[in-house]
């Protein structure tokens, strides 16, 4: 089926894809974010930042320039709760909030090793305030070791890595099981949706999970790195898992060779990256792509969820890409060391 046809007169999305291109129009361009990355410090590219709405207004609540972590939160939270405001089916927008849950899970877990769990989320630096489990309530459960007030699909994810770190599993270990949990569950929901478009982006994202998770193990260079790659790959996307765990002790390079299309050239220029200066900017920037280019079709049709989902996706890299820069400016960094990571 052509991706523009529209199969049935469902005319649910027509209202919500009316205020996404309302939304559109506040979209930063290439210009834009160049005059942010060009100030001269902090806080002249803070200032430039605060001079484009919607920044304008999030940005309030910052009481320096160096409190921009801050406003991108409060930026973060007001769009998730604006599109589900409109949204026909706001348990889709959820979806794409998992990520702020399991990040969150990840420092309360790092902290909760420390034996250094704190109730108040104020005190707690790294934390999301724009998910959809409330952070105190997921704080609380952590210091108390009581997760029955937490949904039963967070209790378990919690429980099992909980399990993992009495057993003496390194954090590594532990951000790999979340991971995969976390992309696990936002695939399956995009997939239960019977929608071609969302289970083709499923399938990008599980593939891109996936060859993100390659290369990582493989740069690990662990003794069991065939189980981990049991353990992290999933099932779903285009290469089979049981191909990929296959490359387990195999030369990087030519492992590298299984993976056709687009993702052998990404890998191979992560890999120099990597090589030259033990970075990987540029995958995480490249996978991005990857997914961008698939959903961009949402600019131009009017039924269906791929306005809202190409909208979403855009503003978070959009925030993704400031946030990146005032850490940037807030480490001092010069243009020519921002674009030397693919700023």
């Amino acid at each position: 089926m052509n991706y523009l046809e529209v199969p049935t007169k469902d005319t649910r999305y027509t209202y919500p894809t009316g205020r996404i291109r309302g939304l559109e129009k506040y979209l930063l361009k290439p210009g834009d974010f160049a005059r942010i990355k060009e100030g001269k410090d902090l806080s002249d590219s803070f200032q430039n930042l605060s001079r484009f709405y919607p920044y304008s207004e999030s940005m309030k609540v910052c009481d320096s320039p160096e409190d921009f972590e801050r406003g991108f939160e409060e930026e973060w939270k007001r769009v998730y709760l604006e599109l589900r405001s409109f949204a026909p089916e706001p348990e889709l927008v959820d979806l794409f909030w998992l990520e702020q849950d399991f990040h969150n899970i990840k420092v309360g877990l790092k902290i909760k090793v420390r034996q250094k769990v704190l109730q108040d989320t104020r005190d707690v630096k790294h934390l999301s305030l724009s998910g959809t489990l409330n952070p105190s309530l997921l704080m609380d459960a952590l210091t108390r070791e009581d997760l029955s007030s937490l949904p039963s699909f967070f209790k378990e994810v919690i429980s099992h890595a909980m399990q993992m770190i009495e057993k003496g599993a390194v954090s590594r270990e532990i951000d790999f099981f979340l991971d995969r949990m976390y992309f696990s569950k936002f695939s399956s929901g995009l997939s239960e949706y019977g929608d071609d478009f969302l289970e083709e982006l499923a399938k990008k994202l599980i593939d891109n999970f996936n060859v993100k998770s390659f290369l990582r193990i493989k740069l690990w260079k662990r003794e069991d790195e065939k189980k981990i790659f049991s353990q992290v790959i999933l099932d779903g996307g285009t290469f089979e898992k049981e191909k990929i765990v296959a490359l387990a002790g195999e030369p990087l390079d030519s492992s590298i060779s299984f993976f056709g299309g687009i993702y052998r050239p990404i890998l191979q220029k992560a890999l120099e990256e990597w090589r030259v200066n033990k970075t990987l900017f540029t995958l995480d920037k490249a996978l991005g792509k990857v997914i961008l280019d698939f959903t961009s079709r949402g600019f131009y049709m009017t039924f269906g969820r791929e306005p809202l989902v190409n909208y979403i996706l855009i503003r978070k890299l959009e925030i993704t890409t400031l946030r990146s820069i005032l850490r940037a400016k807030k480490a001092n960094l010069t243009l020519e060391e921002m674009e030397k990571i693919g700023l």
